[in-house]
């Protein structure tokens, strides 16, 4: 069924990409100029080998699958160009995330005991209100 491969890129990338920004969301937005030339550089050139493979007729795909839509000039697929785009965005907001590990593992914890703790916890103040300063 066209289309099925980019839902399943879309389900695959979105709940892992959102829940880091949901945990990081200051540490990555602090360190904006890292994130976005660590993903843009490794995903334009990914896609660029993709475009010439394709191009070459080194590999090919079912066409069936896809939704048709197709980056401009390079005839890539959108579907990949996504996936490598998530790809590359786990890999460097990951990376990124490591760094600050004390302090978003306090902060795991600290929403973790808020989810098992109910609507009184919740009551007891954010959850980020004691982790960032």
């Amino acid at each position: 069924m066209p289309g099925d491969y980019l839902l399943i890129v879309i389900l695959w990338a979105v709940p892992p990409v959102a829940l880091e920004w949901l945990l990081g969301l200051d540490v990555l937005v602090r360190r904006w100029k890292v994130w976005i030339l660590g993903i843009a550089l490794p995903t334009a050139y990914l896609i660029g080998g993709v475009s010439v493979g394709l191009g070459l007729g080194i590999w090919s795909l079912d066409l069936r699958r896809l939704s048709g839509i197709l980056i401009p000039v390079l005839n890539v697929p959108l579907e990949d160009a996504l996936i490598l785009f998530f790809t590359n965005a786990l890999i460097v907001q990951t990376a990124i995330l490591l760094r600050e590990g004390p302090r978003l593992r306090a902060r795991l914890r600290r929403w973790w005991g808020l989810l098992r703790g109910g609507p009184a916890a919740w009551r007891a103040g954010p959850p980020d209100e004691m982790m960032l300063r």
